[in-house]
């Protein structure tokens, strides 16, 4: 006891003090509009884990579009979170609604339509009210099509509408962010895009305000590491004035490599706490993003960490 004790108290002291977002997807979404008590667990779990940024989900489930048909009760869960101290963007990227396919021509009314209807929301909603940016969870390379011979194709078409949705996202006026995840693979090959040719990453940093690199690894240091991974986007961020989060796993997932689901809490706070050393004063570090809500409360509860309390940045 005494020694899981001290434990503990190691591991807060080494705990990251750098910001932290969180994906909040469709189920835990719909609980948090209908469920006061988990919104009070949800919120003050995420509070004493430091996290300050929420991606919400905002499209349809199950027939359930929260910022189309229940507009009040979403305005009132938004501005409830808002007064907790969180930033609130919109998550968009269902996996029922196959949102891959946005990049193709044939969907252009419908991709359109997602980001209108997050716009349109925000014009109908009190200041406090309103989604503070959007995050688009939109990957290309889930396409049946996507291969070795049609990814420059593709990762082209995805740009274009990359373009459009950050040309209507930024026309909502100033300090509304628009951001994407993407994988940290995407610097592996380049694409010529409005003649300019660079690596996928850097065309999607160039449009979006930041990027959330999905560096889904368990391990902060050597050449399969989390640093390793993140280096090119970091880098890139940082001489182009773009922001970077780390996206990192905690569910279900194989290999194992690239999810702390069996590392647990302590190990993915000590790995954190190496890569934010690492890039401490690198300008477009700008913390971490979990994967997700449900999966990270299962492992923190599983086992739970001291909350922290005065962290100084390494």
């Amino acid at each position: 006891m005494v020694f899981r004790a001290l434990l503990l108290l190691l591991v807060c002291a080494i705990l990251p003090a750098a910001p932290k977002a969180i994906w909040v997807w469709e189920s835990e979404t719909q609980r948090l509009l209908d469920d006061g008590s988990y919104e009070a667990r949800v919120v003050k779990l995420l509070r004493t884990h430091g996290f300050t940024r929420l991606f919400l989900f905002a499209e349809d489930y199950r027939g359930r579009n929260p910022t189309l048909k229940h507009q009040a009760a979403y305005h009132a869960l938004i501005g409830r979170l808002h007064a907790a101290g969180f930033q609130v963007e919109a998550l968009l990227g269902s996996y029922p609604m196959k949102v891959w396919e946005y990049a193709l021509p044939e969907r252009d009314e419908t991709s359109r339509a997602v980001m209108q209807h997050i716009l349109d929301y925000n014009v109908a909603a009190e200041a406090h009210e309103r989604f503070d940016g959007v995050h688009l969870d939109i990957e290309p390379h889930a396409l049946d099509s996507w291969s070795d011979t049609t990814r420059m194709s593709l990762s082209r078409m995805f740009l274009a509408r990359s373009k459009e949705w950050v040309t209507m996202a930024h026309q909502a006026g100033k300090g509304f962010l628009i951001g994407a995840a993407i994988p940290f693979w995407y610097d592996s090959f380049a694409v010529e895009w409005e003649g300019v040719k660079k690596p996928l990453n850097a065309h999607l940093q160039d449009l979006y305000d930041y990027v959330a690199v999905m560096d889904y690894r368990n391990r902060a240091e050597g050449p399969d590491g989390i640093i390793a991974h993140a280096r090119e986007e970091i880098a890139y961020g940082s001489a182009h004035g773009k922001s970077v989060l780390l996206g990192l796993e905690t569910g279900d997932a194989e290999p194992a490599k690239v999810t702390f689901r069996l590392r647990g809490a302590e190990a993915m706070a000590q790995e954190m706490a190496t890569t934010e050393r690492a890039f401490a004063h690198k300008q477009a570090f700008s913390g971490f993003a979990i994967h997700h809500l449900r999966t990270w409360m299962e492992l923190v509860e599983r086992s739970p960490l001291p909350p922290p309390s005065t962290i100084a940045r390494p």
